[in-house]
């Protein structure tokens, strides 16, 4: 632990002041601003005369009238408590926890101007202390007690409860059975902001991050440090919190080992020394008191004397040992070689020094480390050795542990990607050498995002576990299995066999995979993997190729509808590079004013006159030409780029139809396309809000199209998404109707007014019974419904005819138009223009 370093070394010097006739909300509100935690109080000379912190705004009365107006120099902490810019850490934090304080104001030395501040948090984050903190778990800190308070209750209630309990956050009790945290710093927004009074759920921070309770402290700090957080929660193995942690917490446990150490430490220390009268007396009572053991022989090697710690550390007694050489350790662990190369070198140096690994008195082994030195007579001749040991078995089982993790996957124990890139080039040296061949499997679960997102993270580790001891248990002797990074798993097998064999070796860790699994103790879910296979040397003949290549094959199997293998063909490069380079292109497409806007008519298939049209995305590459809706869409949802293009889309359309609304006074319905993404993630109330006001359109002349999958998503945030549309005034259609799921029940709950047929219903239903029947269907039922039913791909005069015979109301497709330019879409709007 770094306690030796200076103060200086980790202040902030981002001093934030203000004077003592500064109100409570004006400190406050630049406290927050600046993201502090604490202000110091300056007098007129710029000297600090208090400071006010989070923990200070706690003890302010909010049932009191006007108290964010109360001048700070009055709630103030003071005489402020400062420490020198020279002062050790160790000296820091001994101060705030006998003060019990979590800022220090730093000064300079022997002077009392300010040049910073240092918190608990800052010395936290600058602690080496990851030894330490991997070796705790979080257990060690539940009994720090946690206190709570319902989500429903008053702000001035919860400030009371933390001034109380003396504590700097409060866990938050909601209805439907989750928590969330209330922390001081919320409390210091709401002063900033000082109005009318709020509930806690107004200020809480929800849901609660939590870890569990079988992590590590340093788990928790690193947590803590990539969200910016100062608290987590902390829950047992079946997700029931239990208490709530701070960086102060983590603070007081290292402050907490460092102490126990040094008492530790100057407790032998003052024994040696008190025991001490001369030099001669000293020497004794080190040999007696000292923590290494000590042997003393004679030339031959014969026993004369040991301290009490070598009774200690071998179990055996003086007078078991005097007389005895140090054979009586001997574990046989060490070859008669390695005895010879010692005493060649002590009679060569007088000196040797290395591991030796004994045994005790009681069977054990234990590691230690050995110094022998020759103490020669006036003549040069060796008439004594001694021999100084320390017992290294825990530090050795340490280092051995940290090697361990440092190639091994935490959670499953698994070979990582550091250790696997190894094997895996050892693999491919001993392959080129002999040549032989062997294989490497690249191990994907399909939806474990679904999982991971669904059921929480807990869960989602259980699941890995459970894949990996299914994956040991299947592969062959030999073979190694490893975790590269979330759901990856790679199997290398270096006898590898015929390719029929390895087929069905691949097939039997699929189904070994697959199937139903419990997670969390009740919840069922249905598991399965896509698996590619590359051959050495056939696939590639770097570690780095094979494993690229077997990655591709993956995912030509994911593409082929997962729960399946698939080898590496060289096509699948090809693709995966193109797909790279589309992907690229799709980041630099916004910007470039690549995208177009396309417009479709849509008719009243009674009267044929033009009631609306759907916009529709086009991409002119300057390089590839016109890239496909179906090539680039899916690539847009998968690197998350379908929500700005998205929000382009829309804002472009809903311009141009209230452009044509201004110039021929149109008044049909423009219809956008919704991605489940847009709906989830990208705030879409707000957003078509937005575009509607910047743009002048109406919302009854919009029309969100979304797909029946993500009708169905039971999510309750789509189904609040859709109807904050559908309250705005705008219709809501289903596109694509038919080719799900649907449950009509749920169907007749959504807030939605149009459904629109797929094309693949369309296409043969005039000389296609079961199509026709399934039309019919559609149309029956949404008429049933008081939906408005929209046919898409309408392509003949036979298709418009029986739809019209069956009463849909609306239709788009070829027959009426393809999609068109807004020049010449705009035709269909002058006053001439016949009916579609």
């Amino acid at each position: 632990m770094s306690f030796s370093r200076s103060v200086e070394s980790i202040l902030s010097r981002n001093v934030l002041s203000c004077s003592p006739a500064t109100s409570v909300s004006e400190a406050a509100l630049a406290m927050c601003r600046e993201r502090c935690d604490a202000i110091i109080v300056m007098d007129a000379t710029g000297l600090p005369v208090g400071i006010w912190t989070e923990t200070d705004a706690v003890r302010l009365d909010l049932y009191q009238h006007d108290v964010a107006m109360t001048p700070v120099g009055e709630v103030m902490s003071s005489p402020v408590q400062t420490i020198a810019a020279n002062a050790s850490l160790q000296e820091a934090t001994a101060l705030l926890h006998k003060q019990r304080l979590r800022h220090l104001v730093v000064t300079e030395p022997d002077s009392r101007h300010a040049l910073g501040v240092i918190s608990t948090t800052d010395i936290v984050i600058n602690q080496e202390a990851e030894f330490f903190l991997r070796l705790k778990r979080l257990d060690v800190m539940v009994d720090a007690p946690m206190y709570s308070i319902d989500a429903g209750a008053d702000v001035p209630a919860a400030t009371a409860l933390m001034r109380r309990h003396h504590v700097d956050a409060l866990s938050v009790r909601y209805d439907d059975g989750s928590w969330g945290i209330l922390t001081q710093r919320d409390l210091l927004h709401h002063l900033a902001n000082p109005g009318d009074s709020l509930r806690v759920s107004d200020l809480a921070s929800h849901p609660l991050r939590t870890m569990s309770v079988q992590m590590t402290l340093l788990s928790a700090r690193k947590l803590l440090l990539e969200f910016q957080l100062r608290h987590l929660g902390i829950t047992d193995e079946q997700g029931q919190l239990l208490t709530i942690i701070g960086m102060s917490d983590i603070l007081a446990t290292i402050e907490q080992e460092f102490l126990s150490e040094l008492r530790h430490a100057l407790r032998e220390r003052d024994e040696a020394l008190l025991n001490s009268r001369q030099s001669l007396l000293m020497a004794d009572k080190v040999f007696e008191s000292t923590m290494e053991g000590i042997v003393i022989t004679d030339s031959n090697g014969l026993i004369l004397s040991v301290n009490p710690a070598f009774t200690r550390i071998t179990g055996y007694g003086r007078d078991e040992a005097i007389g005895k050489t140090p054979a009586l350790l001997k574990s046989g662990r060490q070859s008669a070689d390695f005895y010879e190369h010692m005493w060649r070198q002590m009679k060569d140096d007088g000196f040797w020094q290395g591991e030796v690994v004994n045994r005790r008195k009681n069977g054990l082994l234990y590691t230690e480390h050995l110094t022998i030195t020759a103490i020669p007579d006036d003549h040069g001749v060796t008439r004594h050795y001694v021999a100084v040991f320390a017992d290294i078995t825990q530090r050795k089982q340490a280092e051995e542990r940290l090697h361990f993790l440092a190639n091994h996957d935490a959670l499953t124990g698994l070979p990582n990607r550091t250790l696997f890139a190894e094997k895996l080039q050892a693999a491919v040296d001993l392959a080129r050498e002999s040549r032989q061949r062997f294989a490497l499997m690249f191990i994907d679960l399909d939806r474990f995002k679904l999982i991971n997102d669904t059921l929480g993270h807990q869960a989602g580790d259980e699941l890995l576990v459970k894949i990996s001891q299914r994956l040991q248990a299947e592969v062959p002797s030999g073979a190694t299995v490893a975790r590269l990074a979330g759901d990856e798993f790679t199997v290398l097998l270096p006898n590898m066999g015929q390719l029929t064999t390895l087929a069905t070796m691949a097939q039997d860790m699929l189904e070994s995979i697959t199937g139903e699994l419990v997670l969390g103790g009740n919840s069922k879910v249905f598991v399965s993997a896509s698996l590619g296979i590359a051959v050495y040397p056939d696939d590639g003949r770097t570690a780095e190729n094979l494993l690229v290549n077997a990655d591709a094959a993956m995912y030509r199997a994911k593409n082929r509808g997962k729960n399946t293998f698939q080898f590496y063909t060289a096509d699948m490069n090809a693709s995966a590079m193109a797909r790279l380079k589309l992907e690229y292109s799709l980041h630099r497409a916004l910007a470039k004013e690549e995208f177009h806007v396309h417009y479709q008519p849509k008719v009243d298939l009674a009267s044929g006159a033009l009631v609306g049209m759907e916009a529709l995305l086009r991409w002119q590459h300057p390089e590839m030409g016109s890239v496909s809706p179906v090539d680039f869409i899916p690539v847009a949802e998968e690197c998350a780029l379908i929500v700005p293009i998205g929000t382009w889309v829309l804002q472009e359309a809903c311009r141009q139809t209230r452009e044509w609304a201004d110039r021929y006074g149109f008044a049909g319905r423009l219809a956008v396309n919704l991605s489940g993404r847009q709906i989830k993630f990208g705030n879409i109330v707000q957003t078509v809000a937005l575009v509607l006001e910047q743009t002048g359109l109406p919302p009854e002349q919009l029309e969100l199209e979304i797909t029946e999958s993500t009708a169905m998503d039971s999510d309750a945030e789509v189904m609040r998404a859709l109807e904050g549309l559908r309250a705005m005034g705008i219709t809501l259609a289903i596109d694509d109707f038919g080719t799900g799921y649907s449950s009509l029940a749920y169907l007749k709950r959504l807030p939605v007014q149009v459904l629109k047929i797929d094309r693949s219903f369309i296409k043969d239903l005039d000389h296609d019974k079961d199509d026709a029947a399934i039309a019919s269907a559609v149309i029956s039922m949404g008429r049933s419904l008081g939906l408005s039913i929209v046919a898409e791909g309408v392509e003949s005069v036979a298709h418009r005819d029986f739809l019209t015979a069956q009463g849909c109301h609306q239709a788009q497709g070829y027959l009426f138009g393809r999609p068109q330019p807004p020049a010449e879409f705009a035709r269909h709007l002058l006053p001439a223009a016949p009916p579609l």
